[in-house]
């Protein structure tokens, strides 16, 4: 509460009359040498916001007469040759320009909408001041999404809260803001899962039916090694190609190999997602939650990698154990895509489990 509002709340409790603060107020303020524009703006709302627009118009008259002010509060001025039905024409009209020229820092102007109505000068300004409050907002929530990123990426989780609460303090009704919330409770209730998981059932590579013999694994081995090689030489030569030849490799089961090449492989929505493949594949089912986590946040994300998601979270759920989740997940891809891949055939397999 500032002075002007102790003021008039200790005059109301010496008399409730609005006649009686008003004339008390105005006899005080007549008396000060100099007024702050504060003071005036505080007193000229109250009086309008009272009715007491006679008051206010004689109480600019002596501050001017006086030199009391220091510059005319136009938007309350405005205000008050709106309430008496004045027509502002030519004349009037050119006594504002001049006064914000005269004024370019007055702030009152800028919020009646009136004085925008016939001062284009006005309308720009208070153009400019709404697009850079909007721009401004639009960097302050890019910076704090940046660094709610870095605190997820650093597991820092307490600031990564703190800074999702002041986004959703400042940003109510953002749906940017509201998918980040969305994706910090799914992750919540995901860890809290995993925690009460006692056992990690990671599965094992696919088993390829020649393992047994030595002169296959051996050749494997050989070929692996080529494939390897090959890679290197793509990198520097022709990077371009590696999507190609983690195909191949991933065709051949090298998974580890094929993480490899996908390391170096330019970023690209194929690759990313022949990634999440490998990983489960590969039994690597932790660091698959996370990837299709950051896969999902991507701006390049598609509307047909949400089934892909949620195929791929059930899988990983369930090679971590958790079988009514992953089942819960698949249930809700059936509802939403009948036939979805081997959809239907899973929720058959792992309810007769």
């Amino acid at each position: 509460m500032n002075s002007l509002e102790i003021e008039i709340h200790n005059l109301f409790q010496e008399n409730p009359s609005i006649d009686y603060v008003s004339q008390e107020l105005l006899s005080k303020y007549e008396k000060n040498e100099t007024l702050s524009s504060l003071e005036v703006q505080g007193l000229s709302h109250f009086l309008i916001h009272t009715g007491h627009y006679d008051l206010l118009q004689k109480f600019y008259i002596k501050c001017l007469k006086q030199k009391k002010i220091s510059q005319l509060p136009l938007g309350f001025i405005a205000e008050l040759i709106t309430k008496n039905q004045i027509i502002i024409n030519e004349q009037v009209a050119a006594f504002f320009e001049y006064i914000i020229k005269i004024q370019p820092d007055e702030e009152t102007s800028l919020q009646m909408p009136r004085l925008r109505q016939y001062s284009a000068e006005i309308a720009k300004k208070h153009s400019n001041i709404k697009n850079i409050f909007q721009t401004e907002r639009t960097e302050l929530k890019a910076k704090m999404i940046l660094q709610l990123t870095k605190n997820r990426q650093l597991q820092m989780l307490d600031q990564e809260k703190s800074v999702l609460d002041q986004l959703i303090s400042l940003f109510p009704n953002d749906i940017e803001v509201g998918l980040l919330r969305q994706d910090q409770l799914e992750r919540k209730a995901d860890e809290i899962l995993s925690r009460f998981s006692s056992k990690k059932n990671l599965s094992k590579p696919k088993a390829s039916s020649y393992d047994s013999n030595p002169e296959t694994i051996k050749l494997n081995s050989d070929i692996e090694n080529n494939l390897r090689l090959l890679s290197d030489k793509l990198f520097i030569e022709s990077p371009d190609q590696l999507y190609n030849l983690s195909i191949l490799t991933y065709q051949f089961d090298f998974f580890e190999l094929t993480l490899e090449i996908l390391e170096k492989t330019p970023e690209s929505h194929s690759r990313n997602w022949l990634k999440a493949e490998v990983l489960y594949d590969s039994g690597r089912h932790l660091d698959l939650l996370k990837l299709i986590e950051t896969l999902e946040q991507s701006s390049e994300a598609l509307p047909d990698d949400t089934h892909g998601a949620v195929y791929l979270k059930a899988l990983a759920y369930y090679g971590l154990g958790q079988k009514d989740l992953a089942l819960r997940l698949l249930h809700s891809l059936a509802r939403s895509v009948p036939f979805y891949r081997s959809t239907e055939a899973l929720i058959y397999e792992w309810t007769h489990v």
